[in-house]
């Protein structure tokens, strides 16, 4: 069984042993294991593909520029809401006469 060495211990090889270590290593690996490495490193090398964010959409609201505070809402509330919405997903839900 190999044991893992640390990276302070790795540092202190010299650069021809490192390199005989890993081929050896990558001779041994099967070729799935290999292909997938393969396209991870070569995945690393590329850019990083930016997400594009969604614009608002135009707000023409009050003229003072304050931003709408969000809702507080109870505990009681919440557990209300929560089961509504259970209630509405199993269609069970019954009309309120008034």
């Amino acid at each position: 069984m190999m044991k893992l060495m640390t990276m302070k211990q790795y540092l202190n090889m010299s650069k021809p042993a490192l390199i005989r270590k890993i081929t050896k290593t990558l001779r041994a690996m099967p070729k799935v294991k290999l292909a997938r490495l393969c396209y991870n490193i070569t995945k690393a090398k590329l850019p990083r593909l930016k997400t594009i964010k969604r614009k608002g959409l135009a707000y023409d609201g009050p003229i003072d520029k304050r931003r709408k505070k969000k809702r507080k809402f109870s505990r009681k509330q919440l557990t209300a809401q929560r089961l509504f919405a259970k209630r509405a997903r199993a269609g069970t839900l019954k009309r309120r006469r008034r």
